[in-house]
């Protein structure tokens, strides 16, 4: 009886682990735009919008041009980690990271995403 309880705990948690990894979740985008802002990738950073294929390449410009001075003045993004993730409802999520950059400065990130067309996209926080 007791092994087969393990066996199930492990099981749903890989399931749960599985699930948050999964590349069309919200964490999942999340972590798309920030590892595309840790190499300097803003075409794919930008893509994680909700915006027309121009608005996107417009935003890929600006954040080229304004994030990456941000990012170079703190030496670039050490690391990050998806620290909460709230729905609301079936298609509204913000997702909170946690940002060390490399000169040692900590912050937390809160990224709104909506679901469009069955795909997770980042909200423009105005």
């Amino acid at each position: 009886m007791k092994k087969s309880f393990l066996i199930i705990a492990l099981v749903a948690g890989l399931f749960a682990c599985a699930s948050c990894s999964n590349a069309n979740s919200p964490e999942g985008v999340a972590k798309k735009a920030i590892s595309a802002l840790q190499k300097g990738d803003y075409e794919t950073y930008a893509s994680t919008f909700d915006l027309s294929e121009s608005d996107q390449k417009w935003l890929a410009g600006i954040a080229e041009e304004k994030v990456d001075t941000e990012l170079n003045d703190k030496g670039g993004i050490q690391s990050f980690k998806i620290t909460d993730c709230q729905m609301n409802g079936d298609d509204k999520a913000v997702v909170t990271v946690h940002l060390i950059y490399k000169n040692g400065e900590e912050e937390d990130e809160h990224m709104s995403y909506v679901k469009v067309d069955n795909q997770w996209k980042q909200k423009m926080n105005k």
